[in-house]
């Protein structure tokens, strides 16, 4: 029979394995797949099922070191698109224009036909201040120099 061929399951598996990674795009399903399809290829030499195991294991942990240390490592700093439908980070480092004072630690702006609870040091109605921190929807300013 065509299935009792240890190499044509492990052939099966690496491909499920890169289906898997299709729909989740993680590329870590990518580097066991890698391993599951270099393992099809000893399989196919010995018919040893510990030879074969644990060439998985081996071959799975050296496919992922690699892949951690070729992966993109992603900076803090992101790019336009990744404020897209994301109000808060878009609101960082704007700057506006006080429309009810800042006393005992509280006021608002006008941001973008919004209005914005703020927190700082006390100022009065006109004052430019830029937001430098956002906490549950209300916006830290200080005034621009």
């Amino acid at each position: 029979m065509m299935w009792q061929e240890p190499y044509l399951w492990w052939a099966a598996f690496g491909f499920i394995l890169l289906i898997i990674e299709m729909l989740s795009g993680t590329f870590f399903f990518l580097a066991v797949a890698v391993a599951a399809l270099i393992t099809t290829a000893i399989a196919w030499l010995t018919t040893d099922y510990l030879t074969q195991w644990v060439s998985f294991a081996v071959l799975s942990i050296i496919a992922l070191v690699v892949w951690k240390k070729l992966r993109p490592v992603h900076a803090h700093n992101h790019d336009a698109a990744s404020k897209l439908n994301n109000r808060l980070g878009h609101l960082m480092n704007r700057q506006a224009v006080l429309v009810e004072p800042i006393t005992h630690g509280a006021g608002r702006i006008n941001i973008d036909d919004s209005w914005w609870q703020v927190t700082g040091e006390d100022l009065p109605v006109g004052t430019q201040v830029r937001v430098t921190a956002i906490h549950d929807m209300i916006l830290t300013v200080e005034k621009v120099s």
